[in-house]
């Protein structure tokens, strides 16, 4: 059994056919941990007839574990809502915005969203986005090879993962954090702003799928 004291997922998207539930349920039965952040946009959607077995078996993971260790979940743009009536289901405190201390340095996560701004002003047209994106990712390759190839040619995606880091590392800074940790985007990554440190927990929908642990170090965990 690995032992780490903060595991950060995002981004898991349940009830989608992309959603990678049974290969994050087997990552997480291997893992002994003091607290999990759900770090938003663990569903995809208000419907929880999209929900199939592998989904309901990862959120059962996730109540059978809260009795031992602190799970949090961090509210995104996709499970807002949600997140609260199954809270109650799963036995999970909902935040906005979560901080924590440990090893005397102060650690906040938020989902991102909050910083996407074309997001807000253009709803329907990132909807519509998003939609296509995702059948894409259905018809995609097992590797989902043109999902990625997709992602790292897309200079708006590159723009948008990195105003989210920036406007994240201001909102960190402001909050005296010197870890800030979001989702959203679906791109890992690790910036530095100063004497602000950013991670980004990347998604459980593409192929690496990604996770952060917190320790002695802070590390970005690779999944095929």
């Amino acid at each position: 059994m690995l032992k780490t004291n903060t595991i950060i997922i995002s981004d898991v998207h349940l009830g989608t056919s992309v959603s990678r539930a049974k290969k994050l349920l087997e990552i997480m039965q291997k893992w002994r941990v003091k607290r999990l952040i759900l770090l938003g946009d663990i569903f995809d959607d208000l419907n929880f007839g999209n929900l199939i077995k592998e989904h309901w078996d990862l959120l059962a993971h996730f109540r059978r574990i809260s009795t031992k260790t602190e799970v949090v979940w961090v509210e995104g743009n996709h499970d807002k809502g949600l997140s609260k009536v199954m809270s109650a289901f799963l036995n999970i405190k909902v935040y906005k915005v979560y901080t924590w201390k440990y090893r005397k340095q102060k650690y906040l996560a938020i989902h991102g969203h909050q910083f996407d701004r074309f997001l807000k002003e253009n709803l329907l047209i990132s909807l519509f986005s998003s939609y296509i994106y995702l059948g894409i990712q259905k018809i995609d390759f097992k590797d989902r090879r043109i999902s990625r190839a997709i992602k790292k040619k897309s200079k708006g995606w590159l723009r948008l993962s990195q105003k989210v880091a920036k406007s994240a590392a201001w909102y960190g800074r402001l909050r005296g954090a010197k870890y800030v940790f979001c989702g959203h985007t679906h791109l890992s990554t690790k910036k530095r702003f100063g004497n602000i440190i950013y991670y980004n927990s990347g998604c459980w929908t593409d192929i690496p799928s990604t996770f952060i642990t917190i320790d002695k170090d802070i590390k970005i965990n690779k999944v095929k």
